[in-house]
């Protein structure tokens, strides 16, 4: 049907663009929840680091305060500047975290009473800067500043030194920005790597599983079609074996019940026969009775299930002894037997009789083509874990059309043929575990039947020209 035909590819093109925006969908959800995870990562561990130098500015601004009430001067900033404690502090906070610039203590005149770079000490903040604001509480920003910060951008943590409740002045504390940014970029960067191997891998696998399933439904109805085609064809050759049975023993048994009616009315005096015509048609009716034998035995060996026992053996030398049968037969009909064998051995499990009975039978088939004068080429190849066996003839050969009912039963090109003789011939080398199949003369004009089976270990991998 033509709409059948057009049917699959569009049905296979539909499933991959199926498939293909699942893939997408699944994708564009996979770097969604990616962008979304990254940003929330990255800005946790920007909060983290924003976090340790709040508490490290809180915890020193804390203990210079402190410091100064114990020494008796809480309002006199200058003694924490000759502080050892707090120079010694700052200069293992700096060792061990080189990404914090600085830190200072401003007094609430914009003053740098102290700061972790000694030259800064006594320099005057701007007082439109956002570093000379003072703070009511904890206060981060980012900011640049000649005095404060060596004009690098830094985020800047201002907190309070209260004495009392009252703020005597500003303790400030430097984060490098670039740092942090830098940091924050290669965060974005490891967590973009392990999302984009992660939604890529999904998307990998769910197109290759859902070519897999593609694959697995297409051979599986293949599979099914060539069931369904199988069962036809095996109800149509079992429709055309009735009719062939049917038709073979039809004509024997014509002419056996009319000539059984000639001779009983000869019998009855009804007729009279002479004793050689009466001897003709006993003759006959023994021929018929023959061929009728002949046809039940071929059937009953075509109809017989399961191979019987195997033995290993050489084809060449198989080959070899069946063709010394026929050698009579072909010289009497002027027919050259060319051999092409490989002198290595090419071993294959399989009944000797049945092998020599399906040689003996193409051999046969090969001569009757010809009739007289004529070559049949014989060729064992034994190559790729096969040994192939060819029987080719220069007869007349046979229709395209025909090449595959040949093996169906009692289909026959000869007049005189049962038709079951290379359907009987396909069905032992099937059951071996081989092909035979019927192909036109590689040569020139005339017929090639070409069996291939399985070869066992010894067999020699090569081609045999």
């Amino acid at each position: 049907m033509p709409g059948s035909k057009t049917a699959g590819p569009h049905r296979g093109r539909g499933v991959w663009v199926f498939i293909g925006l699942a893939v997408a969908g699944v994708a564009a959800i996979g770097t969604a929840i990616a962008m979304v995870d990254i940003r929330r990562d990255v800005r946790a561990r920007r909060d983290e680091q924003l976090s340790r130098l709040i508490s490290h500015a809180e915890r020193s601004a804390a203990h210079i305060a402190s410091q100064l009430l114990e020494d008796g001067t809480p309002r006199e900033l200058e003694a924490a500047k000759s502080s050892n404690w707090l120079r010694t502090y700052w200069s293992q906070t700096l060792s061990r975290q080189p990404y914090r610039l600085y830190a200072a203590i401003v007094d609430l005149d914009g003053t740098i009473v102290a700061h972790t770079n000694r030259d800064q000490e006594g320099r005057q903040l701007d007082s439109d800067s956002q570093a000379a604001a003072i703070p009511v509480g904890t206060e981060q920003t980012e900011l640049t500043d000649e005095v404060l910060t060596g004009n690098q951008r830094a985020i800047d943590v201002r907190v309070p030194i209260k004495q009392d409740s009252e703020t005597v002045g500003i303790y400030h504390a430097g984060l490098d920005a670039d740092w942090l940014d830098e940091r924050m970029a290669d965060e974005t960067s490891r967590r973009t790597w392990f999302w984009t191997m992660l939604v890529g891998g999904t998307c990998g696998i769910l197109l290759l599983s859902s070519g897999a399933v593609v694959h697995v439904t297409r051979r599986t109805a293949r599979l099914e079609h060539q069931l369904e085609t199988a069962e036809a064809r095996r109800v149509s050759e079992m429709h055309e074996l009735v009719l062939g049975i049917a038709h073979e023993i039809r004509n024997p048994l014509n002419a056996i019940r009319l000539n059984l009616h000639t001779v009983g009315q000869v019998f009855r005096d009804q007729t009279a026969l002479s004793d050689e015509e009466i001897g003709s048609m006993l003759d006959e009716m023994e021929d018929e009775v023959a061929r009728l034998e002949t046809l039940m035995r071929e059937m009953l060996g075509f109809a017989r299930t399961g191979s019987r026992e195997s033995t290993q053996l050489d084809v060449a030398d198989e080959i070899r002894r069946t063709v010394m049968l026929l050698r009579s037969k072909l010289e009497q009909h002027n027919i050259t037997l060319r051999f092409d064998i490989t002198d290595e051995p090419c071993r294959v499990s399989v009944d000797p009789t049945r092998l020599r009975q399906v040689m003996i039978n193409l051999l046969n088939n090969a001569v009757e083509a010809i009739g007289s004068v004529g070559r049949i080429d014989v060729t064992v190849r034994c190559w790729r874990a096969q040994v192939e066996i060819s029987v080719i003839d220069d007869g007349p050969g046979i229709a395209a059309a025909d090449r595959q009912r040949v093996f169906i039963p009692f289909f026959s090109t000869k007049a005189s043929g049962t038709g079951l003789g290379l359907p009987l011939a396909r069905k032992f080398i099937e059951e071996a575990g081989g092909t035979l199949s019927c192909e036109p003369n590689p040569l020139g004009k005339g017929s090639c039947f070409r069996i291939s089976l399985p070869a066992t270990s010894g067999a020699v991998i090569e081609a045999v020209s």
